[in-house]
């Protein structure tokens, strides 16, 4: 009676703690914004529940991406999973010492029990290996982003795989020594007839039973003691993943990866942008309880890789721990005190301004994290406040605004200019033809640099080929806004997406034809909500088809080595790998062989999130890093399938001096010069 009071009491305390623990970290999430324009309706619940499946419990990523670290990530978690029958039972008898699952899975479910308690314990040794003794980079933090992870002794992490390995030895004990004390009871010998491991441990006793009933007894108080101290430390800790990752992943994303929600400026309390802890939203709050630590973000990001002062990881904990630190008064504010709260970002601040504008907005960070937090949308919301709030942005940028403003393209350059590279084409124009079935959206980047403009008009050769009824605007198109939104200014960005979409309306066409991934995704996962309603097509699909219908023909060699660089605006943000790879495929004589990093893993070329207008140090440049990886394959072609990667990789060429030896080319470009025509190839 005595050990069951002490028991009731210990249990109703440690559950009690960490209910109160764990309901003021939830209840700081109700405090924050729901200002998200997510879809959190009935309509969207199976496919929550096929990512939950797949994210959470089937643990994709880790499966996906292998490493010893992903494995033993796996074991530990289904170990866990598995071994939730374990600890319900040892709660419960507690109380009723008598307590079992039915017989028919007792036995099944013990065999089971064992198979995994040896697997999380071998597991955890080789997770000790490395925290004490391999220290990789990436569960120490990576310099100089993450100084202040790397200055950590990361106790908490030896402490928590302590208290692992404790739980499953105890969990052994308790087992072998119930099978000595209780032997002849028929439930126990059937238990024993499906536990292996724990029947050679009790074999250890040598039949002493009152030896195995008090070393049985002691390690249930260890094992429950155990845990309950271990729930206790998971909202203070890094830990708290295992209570809030598979919610995460429940509640996260549906909508189109690329797409980042309008703002509505006519709301009572618009947000013009997210610079202290309550200005996020609750599912961004999520995001920052749900961080493992695990580095995966980090160690795929570019600004990282090249020494500058975002890693994504550090920027999430930084805000995490903010929110952390501020709790308590945000608990006691009233909403309107919550107003005058610190900010998050600038210098002396938890977040620099630096940190911010790093970010290549590409993905990488989110398609590695296995509990798919976001980032770049929190980005992309602090950049919002420094842009209309604060005013504070790199100097260039100045100019790049002021040309969106004025002229509708970053470079500032005249209207005239998008009809340069037409020159010698007769590319008809809808203005002329207004009955044509696709208008051809050439964006800035095709329009106005030169080094583009070969893909350009490769692609108006393709098409006229292929008797494609196409038309441009020409002089009357309009940039789609899409860096200013990236870069924070997401006034300028509504202003030029509502006058494109009333241009395009007024075509009456309902056909727009893309050759850059960011005029792509943003005019499909974006500018719906703007009333551009749609088909976007890819040139490349468009291509695609004329080839496999017949209507453009390969004929000419093209006896080259290539390397295609994944655009992030058309692989990350919206699954189009394959695609590209298949046109270079079907060009006669090309050899396409892959980087070490490609599709889904590959490096961005630095342009994203308009960091293609903000100077980088020479010895930071994100282009000169993924340059570097596609020369280790010694190629003759770059091949990409964006004009602003066209650019970012044309320039790491040259400043690498190997010019004259590699060549960058779109995909365009190169089916263009194998394509079956009378005209020179471009």
């Amino acid at each position: 009676m005595l050990s069951t009071a002490i028991w009731t009491i210990a249990f109703l305390g440690a559950i009690g703690f960490f209910l109160l623990q764990v309901g003021r970290r939830f209840a700081v999430l109700l405090k924050m914004r729901r200002d998200d324009g997510r879809n959190y309706t009935s309509a969207t619940l199976s496919k929550r529940v096929s990512n939950t499946l797949i994210y959470a419990f089937g643990q994709y990523k880790f499966f996906r991406d292998g490493g010893i670290a992903g494995v033993l990530h796996i074991v530990v978690f289904w170990g866990f999973l598995t071994l939730g029958g374990q600890v319900t039972m040892m709660f419960a008898r507690g109380w009723f010492p008598g307590f079992t699952l039915p017989e028919w899975l007792m036995g099944p479910y013990s065999l089971t029990k064992d198979f995994f308690q040896v697997a999380v314990l071998c597991a955890v040794g080789v997770l000790l290996y490395r925290w004490l003794v391999i220290k990789p980079q990436r569960l120490m933090g990576f310099l100089p982003a993450e100084a202040k992870l790397h200055a950590h002794k990361h106790t908490e992490a030896i402490v928590i795989l302590c208290f692992i390995a404790t739980i499953m030895i105890s969990g052994f004990l308790y087992d072998a020594g119930r099978l000595v004390f209780l032997a002849g009871n028929p439930e126990i010998d059937h238990e024993a007839a499906w536990q292996p491991i724990s029947r050679w441990i009790a074999s250890l006793f040598g039949g002493d039973a009152a030896l195995a009933q008090t070393v049985s007894d002691a390690a249930w108080w260890v094992h429950n003691g155990v845990i309950l101290t271990f729930l206790n430390v998971l909202p203070r800790s890094k830990h708290f993943h295992i209570i809030t990752a598979v919610i995460n992943v429940f509640l996260g994303r549906v909508e189109p990866a690329g797409r980042i929600a309008k703002v509505d400026f006519t709301a009572e309390a618009p947000n013009f942008g997210r610079s202290k802890p309550m200005d996020f939203t609750w599912k961004q709050g999520l995001d920052m309880y749900s961080c493992t630590e695990c580095g995966r973000c980090s160690a795929m990001c570019p600004a990282t890789a090249t020494g500058k002062p975002l890693a994504p990881r550090q920027f999430l904990l930084q805000l995490r721990d903010t929110v952390y630190a501020q709790q308590g008064d945000i608990l006691k504010k009233k909403p309107e005190e919550l107003l005058a709260m610190d900010v998050v970002v600038g210098e002396g601040k938890p977040v620099i301004d630096e940190v911010v504008w790093s970010c290549n907005t590409c993905r990488a960070c989110e398609e590695a994290c296995p509990v798919n937090i976001e980032y770049v949308d929190k980005i992309v919301a602090v950049r919002q406040h420094l842009v209309q709030e604060a005013s504070r942005f790199p100097e260039e940028l100045a100019r790049t605004f002021k040309g969106l403003e004025n002229n509708s393209n970053p470079w500032g350059l005249g209207a005239e200019e998008r009809e340069a590279w037409t020159q010698g084409l007769d590319v008809p124009r809808v203005a002329d033809n207004p009955n044509v079935e696709y208008l051809y959206y050439v964006g800035c980047g095709g329009a106005l640099d030169s080094n583009n403009h070969k893909t350009t008009q490769s692609l108006a050769k393709i098409l006229k080929q292929g008797k494609v009824s196409f038309g441009i605007l020409g002089k009357e198109e309009l940039c789609n806004g899409e860096t200013a939104r990236r870069l924070g200014n997401e006034y300028l960005f509504q202003t030029m997406a509502e006058a494109l979409v009333t241009k395009i309306n007024s075509t009456g066409i309902k056909k727009i034809l893309v050759n850059c991934p960011h005029c792509f995704n943003t005019m499909t996962n974006e500018y719906p909500e703007f009333g551009g309603n749609w088909e976007v097509i890819r040139a490349g699909d468009l291509v695609s088809k004329l080839l496999a219908e017949g209507k453009i023909q390969m004929q000419n060699s093209f006896d080259k080595k290539i390397v295609y660089h994944d655009s992030c605006y058309y692989g990350r943000f919206n699954g189009v790998f394959e695609e590209p790879r298949n046109l270079l495929s079907q060009v006669p004589g090309a050899r396409l062989e892959e980087m070490t990093l490609n599709k889904g893993k590959g490096t961005c070329c630095g342009a994203g999130g308009g960091r293609m207008w903000v100077e980088e140090k020479a010895d930071q440049r994100v282009n000169a890093l993924r340059v570097g990886q596609a020369l280790e394959k010694k190629p003759d072609v770059i091949a990409t399938s964006c004009p602003y990667c066209r650019i970012m990789i044309g320039n790491g060429v040259t400043d690498k001096g190997v010019e004259d030896q590699v060549q960058v080319m779109d995909v365009m470009q190169i089916v263009a010069s194998g394509m079956k025509t009378e005209a020179q190839p471009v």
